[in-house]
């Protein structure tokens, strides 16, 4: 975690969303409906169901600050990946609700029932929307990327496809009115294109959570970052059986190293203890560090 980025100022951003999605969502879904506008009320729903993202964050956040038990030595972070995955199969469910509507409707267009125009005002409502989830998503994404937490960077993207939905809608709407009865489907296939764009950011947060369900190792680069830091150490030598995965906003590494074998006990610990340290670092005080000590016999040339 970056410092000055706490997991009290990422539950407070969350907390801050959570508000705005409720006060949009609804603006949304009324002026939609008011207006006439399917784009729009689709929007407003997905707008809404970032509620429910939200809710699942701030639970994975809580849930993962715990410190480590008896029945979880590696801390609690895992709750941030299961609530990261949680909110992918929400857009993803929510995208195809949206995206099954959108059809029927563009279907019915397509064998010749008009709907009617929808009002110009709702336009200006997607554009508005476009700016003030634009903004919760560079907001939301730096407070992900500055703790390293999964949740909030997904709950970040989910923002963000709000803010695509917005525009897809907005330019459905504008079409629909400005261009003609032949063009009102334009309002249809706009909610089609968000729940194109919702179902895609929702398997792609699943799959990363999955993976770190799975225990994916650290990307090749961070790996071998880590066994230039080790064999930095002064003692060390051969670092090698190196293991790591993510734990929610925090990182397992397990390592192996070669020290003198004619060193003492106490100096192979503090060996051990530098290397504990070198990596954490890089990775955060609360980095979960296993370490095992080989030892060796320098070569006596006669």
């Amino acid at each position: 975690m970056i410092s000055g980025v706490t997991p009290v100022n990422v539950m407070h951003i969350t907390l801050a969303g959570a508000v705005i999605n409720c006060l949009l969502g609804g603006a949304k879904i009324t002026l939609g409906i008011l207006a006439g506008s399917r784009a729009l009320v689709a929007d407003g729903i997905h707008s809404l169901s970032d509620l429910i993202t939200d809710g699942a964050v701030l639970l994975g956040l809580h849930a993962a600050s715990r410190p480590p038990d008896d029945n979880h030595a590696f801390g609690h972070g895992r709750y941030e990946t299961v609530s990261a995955l949680f909110v992918g199969v929400l857009l993803a469910g929510a995208g195809a609700g949206i995206g099954w509507d959108a059809l029927q409707t563009t279907l019915e267009s397509l064998r010749g029932t008009i709907p009617p125009p929808p009002r110009l005002y709702a336009a200006g409502a997607a554009l508005f929307s476009i700016l003030v989830k634009e903004g919760l998503y560079q907001v939301t994404r730096r407070a992900g990327i500055a703790s390293g937490s999964p949740a909030v960077t997904a709950n970040a993207w989910h923002h963000r496809s709000d803010a695509l939905s917005s525009l897809a809608a907005f330019a459905g709407i504008v079409a629909a009115v400005l261009l003609g009865p032949s063009w009102r489907v334009m309002d249809s296939l706009a909610a089609a294109l968000v729940a194109v764009l919702i179902v895609g950011v929702g398997v792609k947060t699943v799959v990363v959570a999955l993976r770190e369900m799975t225990d994916l190792a650290l990307p090749p680069e961070e790996c071998q970052r880590i066994l230039e830091d080790v064999a930095a150490v002064p003692g060390v030598s051969d670092p090698h059986n190196l293991k790591t995965r993510r734990l929610g906003t925090t990182v397992a590494v397990e390592v192996h190293f070669r020290v003198d074998g004619s060193i003492t006990v106490d100096a192979g610990h503090l060996i051990a203890t530098t290397v504990e340290a070198r990596i954490k670092e890089r990775f955060g005080p609360d980095t979960r560090v296993i370490t095992h000590v080989e030892p060796w016999k320098p070569l006596i040339l006669p």
